[in-house]
């Protein structure tokens, strides 16, 4: 009976088996990925055959630490130590615009032996007459469509593929190997690595190692192989936006598994009133109503596990972060899909379920359907109104479900805009025209020689030119402290207005944001520990700008030894004599210099990464905004159009065109996307705010709604309604009178 029940209308159930299996396939695609970068971290660091890793105290993410190559002499002298191997990890960008993880290795270290060549010659084997020699992850080889031989470009260096690796994890498969000194080149860090793979001589000398690393070395930190990838940083971000972005599919689809139950069950009151009237208590009814609803969400949880292992297996042919990651498919994926479905089918089910089980038999079997609900008086919103206002509690739901969609769109693009707004207003107020980041590389690991400042402030056109480092630490205070390093006298200092105190004018000093230092409880004169280095608060400022006045500013030189960068900078502001040149002037210094970035600061988001990956996800929502919302339109509104059959006869019979009753369904589907649209707007609104008050780098930036955003919402409400509401519209007029007249 069940089956029997749900397949009476085919189209609808089908149209909700799609709603349900989109969410369970972003819960399955997205854990995939996000359980591919943790198995990549673990395999990392426990196929290189080591028994600890050593990275930078006090980074957020070991990935982006920063180790002096001399401490690996020093770890090989250790009594307990068997070997010691360096690593250099790099986020490349290639010609294509697409992701290529690098990892640099020593050819004849120990570590790089997981990295099982299946075709061609090993690193150490290699004699290449042009380019460096590179190692191709089999899968990335695939993705790239690349072969043993083939030349590589990363930036400016030109690499031949010597041989193509497999270890078993879909992250490494999907990156490459270089030598560790061709990596340290890439990353404009030499003699420097990332972190330390170290083997002891025997296991049972660790607690003697770790004894011995904290007094000789106390600005790192000593971690287990086993527990490396649970207390990365990158791990836990991803798994958070996994969930956030499979919860929001899930919710939309079993919003619009509850709109089709209770379709399902308003339609047959008629047969419900008789099953009562033959002795069926509520319990029964309710029984029945739940078995439907968790036989529809677990078809649709199966459909939505293969629809999700497909689209995480298209994800590793595409070009960004997604397909550099590669994933891994574990069975708590599917073990997660299947329970997200059952609490699904239960809760989808409960209102439709209560609401049958509370029909009384004699008005039950009263009821008549096809003719429609009861009509209202007039309303503003004419007959389209009227018509959605027949059944309240579909076109709650269905708007509810758009709402959601619209919410997650306007949420989204008001925190890209007003992370951009930021980083705009920090430009605007220290008159920088240009900024420059290190080419083909993923901004966070972007690293410049201060020789190209000298270089830069030398041009005639420039008038000066400022270095920064941006920094995200570790605190007891703030698990995540934003930290800004620049030259004392540097123009763009005077941006940062000093409320308290006094500027910075010596080493180991700091001035800390209004709002870090009433959150840390600090106060001129107290002392800051980052790190190992301790610092003194000199000074209290104000920017206005929230993810300033949430962190503080050291010197450069001490941002550069906090963050391993020693002469180095992570991005130059550039301010020019005559900013009306800005273009022409950037022209040029992309020919002076090819391996650095440089853009207006009306033009930042090509080169900031943070900014490129917000603007994507909001594409990406919102295309799964129309997607569902559409799929729940098209439900409601084919519902609708197949209850008012007779009426639809009617009006026919009257002498109404098809092209007449098409506008009108159209005009329907329309104004209940414009409701959602509405009230997704306005819940999307509330979002955001409540987001930019949680603790944490929410605070960093506050929410910007332009009147793009807004008009992007609805847009997609207004295509989300014509989809959905275009085919239920053209059924309508395919009606014939006589055959209407006579539906029951």
């Amino acid at each position: 009976m069940v089956l029997r029940n749900l397949f009476r209308r085919r189209g609808r159930t089908a149209l909700t088996l799609l709603g349900i299996a989109i969410g369970v396939a972003a819960i399955v695609a997205l854990g995939a990925v996000a359980g591919g970068l943790r198995q990549g971290f673990a395999s990392m660091t426990r196929g290189s055959e080591a028994d600890f890793i050593v990275t930078q105290a006090g980074a957020l993410t070991a990935i982006l630490g920063s180790i002096d190559q001399a401490v690996a002499d020093e770890l090989q002298a250790m009594p307990e130590v068997a070997a010691v191997d360096g690593l250099v990890f790099a986020n490349t960008i290639l010609d294509d615009g697409s992701y290529l993880f690098c990892f640099g290795l020593d050819p004849q270290g120990f570590s790089i032996r997981r990295f099982r060549v299946i075709e061609g010659e090993r690193l150490d084997q290699a004699s290449v007459r042009r380019g460096r020699p590179l190692l191709l992850g089999r899968q990335a080889a695939e993705r790239l469509h690349r072969k043993v031989g083939d030349l590589l470009h990363i930036g400016e260096i030109p690499f031949r593929i010597v041989g193509l690796y497999e270890t078993g994890s879909n992250f490494e498969d999907s990156a490459a190997v270089v030598s560790l000194e061709d990596a340290q080149t890439l990353t404009v860090q030499p003699r420097r690595v990332t972190l330390l793979y170290v083997k002891l001589r025997d296991p049972a000398m660790a607690d003697a190692f770790r004894a011995r690393m904290a007094r000789r070395f106390p600005d790192l930190s000593v971690i287990t192989t086993v527990g490396f990838a649970d207390q990365e940083y990158m791990v836990r971000v991803v798994d958070a936006m996994a969930m956030a972005v499979a919860g929001l599919a899930v919710v939309i689809g079993g919003v619009g598994m509850t709109n089709t139950l209770f379709m399902s069950v308003f339609e047959r009151t008629t047969e419900i009133g008789v099953l009562r009237a033959l002795g069926w208590r509520r319990r029964r009814v309710v029984a029945m109503v739940l078995q439907e609803s968790l036989a529809l969400s677990l078809l649709g949880g199966l459909a939505g596990i293969a629809l999700g292992v497909a689209a995480a297996l298209l994800a590793r042919r595409a070009g960004g972060w997604i397909g550099a990651w590669g994933n891994q498919f574990t069975p708590e994926i599917f073990f997660r899909a299947l329970v997200t479905v059952g609490v699904l089918g239960l809760v989808g089910g409960a209102y439709p379920a209560w609401w049958a089980s509370r029909l009384q038999p004699v008005e039950a079997m009263r009821y008549e359907g096809g003719a429609g609900g009861r009509v209202s008086r007039p309303l503003p919103g004419g007959m389209p109104l009227r018509n959605l206002l027949r059944r309240r509690t579909r076109t709650a739901l269905t708007t509810l479900g758009i709402a959601i969609g619209i919410a997650a769109v306007v949420a989204l693009g008001g925190m890209a805009e007003g992370m951009y707004a930021m980083f705009s207003q920090i430009w605007r107020d220290s008159q920088v025209d240009l900024i420059a980041m290190q080419a083909n590389v993923d901004s966070d690991f972007s690293a410049i020689d201060e020789r190209v400042g000298s270089r830069l402030a030398a041009m005639p056109e420039v008038e000066a030119v400022a270095g920064v480092i941006f920094a995200a630490l570790s605190t007891e205070k703030m698990p995540m402290f934003l930290l800004s390093g620049y030259h004392p006298r540097s123009f763009v200092m005077g941006h940062f207005r000093i409320v308290e105190g006094s500027p910075l004018t010596g080493p180991r000093q700091i001035l800390v944001g209004r709002r870090a230092a009433e959150q840390m409880g600090l106060k001129v004169g107290d002392t800051l520990r980052l790190q190992e280095s301790t610092f003194r608060v000199v000074g209290i400022y104000e920017t206005g700008v929230a993810y300033e006045d949430i962190g503080a500013v050291v010197s450069l030189r001490e941002a550069q030894v906090l963050t391993g960068k020693p002469r180095q900078v992570q991005i130059y502001y550039i301010k020019l004599k005559r900013p009306q040149e800005a273009a022409s002037v950037r022209d040029r210094m992309k020919a002076a210099f090819p391996g650095v970035d440089f853009a207006l600061t009306t033009e930042a988001e090509q080169v900031v990464s943070d900014l490129r990956v917000m603007q994507q996800m909001v594409g990406q929502i919102s295309f799964l905004a129309v997607f569902i919302g559409a799929v729940g339109m098209l439900n409601t509104m084919l519902m609708s159009v197949l209850e008012r059959t007779r009426e639809i006869g009617v009006l026919r019979a009257l002498g109404w065109r098809r092209r007449r009753v098409l506008g009108m369904i159209l005009r329907e589907s329309l104004l209940l996307g414009i409701l959602g649209g509405l009230c997704g707007t306005a819940l999307g609104v509330l979002l955001a705010a409540g987001v930019a008050r949680m603790p944490g780098i929410a605070q960093a930036f506050t929410p910007l709604f332009k009147p793009t955003i807004f008009l992007q919402a609805a847009v997609v409400s207004l295509v989300a309604g014509a989809l959905g509401g275009l085919y239920p519209a053209w059924r309508a007029t395919r009606m014939r009178p006589a055959e209407a007249l006579r539906y029951e």
